[in-house]
């Protein structure tokens, strides 16, 4: 459905501004209801001779109903069910002429639109006036091309039911990439709830593994520490006891025709939180059988997806967290035998070569401590145009051309785009017929000798000799043109065309191909290193076979976050520039500071951190 078409049908005034509340209506449609609802309404304002019509949508079971009937929401459409009936059979656009006896006052007229290419979703079903074939085919016509709308929506809802499928699978395999993050046990359970609690909407999520002698608490949501000869911890796990002699999960209140289960333990929980809400314990399945539970206390009823992405997770965390118990018991053991193994090498009668590889890295060790290097801090570069020219859209309008995309080499004068100039050529010629008249009315007056009219008129006719100079001003600048020679930084309007754009806003971005400078990301701790006039080197993803030299110019005083890290920007001037540079080159950039230690320069930053932790620790 196109805006202009529908637009030249409207009628001044009031039809205008309702016209507009439904364009704004079906832009900010909150649901597929709401959409069908302001389509149909703009559909038919935009038809002549439509009496009335429906839009119906496929519910489950593949069943038809209407979401949508104008003009009046309670009009009887009934005498249509025939043609709607045959369109979504075919799903085809059908076109009947029934009897008057029906209540019908003309043709009926159906036309489906499709979700998978091949069976209907929906169909829109018209009463209309009788007329000519000849008119009847664009009238269609103009259907079919907004019926695209309807598609759209459905299309996008199915997209969303698919992601939403999707969204389930990647939290559960969210939650086992949580659970390995850690490689204790006790982070990882704490990690586990946690993120648990946050994914199922619960109040509280409860850990706890079989020890041989019943579920023991490993982690609470929420809890960094908790009693375990407290009430709620005791009946915690009573209730992972219950569900692992099942092996079942247990829904406390049960869901309409589960199977019977024996709940004491959750009643009694459920008791204890003075009956709000709903509790479900998961056994944690192994091959060996249940190795634990956990139990997810809701205040309100959790829906049966959420219960289905609990009992996924709990199959999938079983043996991970049994993996994580078992190795737990062995890690003293393993550390202890590892450390009496390394010293009997060193110090022991034998093992000579590991006592070769002792005395050489201590020699190393001293070396490092004596020998001087240099020192360098590095960063993240990024290579930038000296200057940028911004190219702004000169008034509001709609892209018609854009044959330059970012990346592009242009000329100074170059042109990058071109806005559509039909409304403006329209107006220009308006204007123009509105000075022909106006000078007519002039002349008048003067053959009149009415100076009083005359005076009005050349008021009139200087305003809009204004407005005709400003619209041809607007069609002299519908070319947007490069300010300077260089390469296009940014701006692509080849996937907007016919878009709108407003005055003022930066369309593309030109650099110069001759004139760059360095742009180093320095972390704060190394910015006491670094002063203007030091000379550093930068090597670019791009031309990695060598690097190329700067000279520091500017620090600036402000601080950037990037990647949890405060950082300045500090720029270098290139000292050359090979013809194959390009702004926006991302590269290593180090920056030559003196002579150090080589174990002062690999140890710097840990002696730093030390320092910050003491003084933080220190009273």
């Amino acid at each position: 459905m196109d805006h202009h078409s529908m637009g030249a049908n409207a009628l001044p005034g009031p039809q205008i501004d309702a016209e507009s509340r439904l364009w704004a209506a079906f832009a900010t449609a909150g649901s597929t209801e709401a959409l069908c609802r302001s389509w149909l309404s703009l559909q038919c304002r935009s038809l002549d001779g439509i009496e009335g019509a429906m839009l119906l949508l496929a519910r489950p079971g593949q069943s038809f109903a209407p979401v949508a009937v104008w003009p009046d929401a309670a009009q009887d459409l009934s005498f249509l069910k025939p043609v709607a009936e045959e369109c979504v059979k075919t799903a085809a656009p059908v076109v009947m002429r029934p009897p008057h006896a029906n209540g019908a006052s003309g043709l009926h007229v159906a036309y489906p639109f499709l979700g998978d290419g091949e069976h209907p979703i929906g169909a829109v079903v018209l009463d209309m006036r009788l007329r000519p074939e000849d008119e009847l085919r664009p009238l269609l016509r103009r259907l079919h091309w907004g019926i695209g709308w309807l598609e759209a929506a459905a299309l996008r809802d199915l997209m969303t039911r698919e992601r939403q499928r999707v969204a389930h699978a990647a939290a559960a395999l969210d939650l086992v990439a949580v659970t390995n993050e850690h490689e204790r046990l006790d982070a990882a359970s704490i990690a586990l709830v946690n993120e648990l609690a946050t994914r199922l909407g619960a109040s509280r999520v409860a850990l706890g593994l079989d020890d041989g002698r019943g579920v023991r608490l490993v982690a609470l949501s929420h809890t960094a520490w908790f009693k375990r000869n407290t009430t709620m911890v005791q009946g915690l796990q009573s209730a992972m006891d219950e569900a692992i002699d099942q092996r079942a999960t247990i829904r406390l209140p049960p869901a309409a025709g589960e199977a019977a289960r024996i709940q004491v333990a959750h009643e009694a929980m459920h008791e204890h939180w003075d009956g709000a809400g709903s509790i479900v314990t998961f056994p944690l399945a192994t091959e060996r059988g249940a190795v634990g539970a956990i139990t997810v206390l809701h205040d309100g009823v959790p829906a049966d997806a959420t219960i289905r992405l609990g009992e996924a997770v709990a199959s999938l965390l079983g043996p991970i967290l049994d993996g994580k118990r078992r190795a737990r018991r062995l890690v003293s053991g393993r550390l202890v035998e590892a450390v009496q193994d390394a010293l009997g090498a060193v110090a022991g009668p034998r093992h000579l070569g590991w006592k070769l590889a002792g005395g050489l890295a201590a020699a190393a060790f001293v070396a490092a401590l004596l020998v001087p290097t240099g020192f360098r801090v590095s960063a993240k570069a990024v290579l930038e145009g000296r200057i940028q020219r911004a190219v702004p859209a000169p008034f509001e309008g709609f892209i018609a051309t854009a044959p330059v995309h970012a990346g592009d080499v242009v000329t100074a004068g170059a042109v990058l785009a071109t806005l559509d100039d039909k409304d403006l050529k329209l107006e220009q010629v308006r204007w123009r017929s509105e000075r022909e008249r106006q000078l007519l009315k002039l002349r008048e007056a003067m053959a009149k000798h009415d100076p009083a009219s005359g005076s009005q008129i050349e008021a009139q006719l200087r305003q809009t000799e204004a407005q005709l100079a400003l619209t041809t001003e607007k069609l002299a600048r519908t070319q947007i043109l490069a300010p300077i020679d260089g390469l296009v930084v940014s701006g692509d309007l080849s996937q907007s065309l016919g878009a709108p754009v407003e005055t003022g806003k930066v369309l593309f971005e030109v650099a110069p191909l001759d004139e760059y400078r360095v742009t180093v990301r320095l972390d704060e701790r190394d910015l006491r290193y670094v002063k203007p006039g030091q000379d550093g080197h930068v090597l670019l993803h791009g031309m990695a076979e060598g690097a190329l030299p700067f000279t520091v110019q500017r620090i600036t005083a402000v601080a950037e976050t990037d990647a949890g890290r405060n950082t300045f920007r500090v720029e270098g001037a290139l000292t050359g520039a090979p013809a194959r540079l390009r702004p926006g080159m991302e590269g290593i950039g180090k920056i030559e500071v003196g002579e150090r230690s080589i174990a002062w320069v690999w140890t710097r930053s840990l002696i730093d951190w030390a320092r910050m932790q003491l003084w933080s620790w220190t009273p």
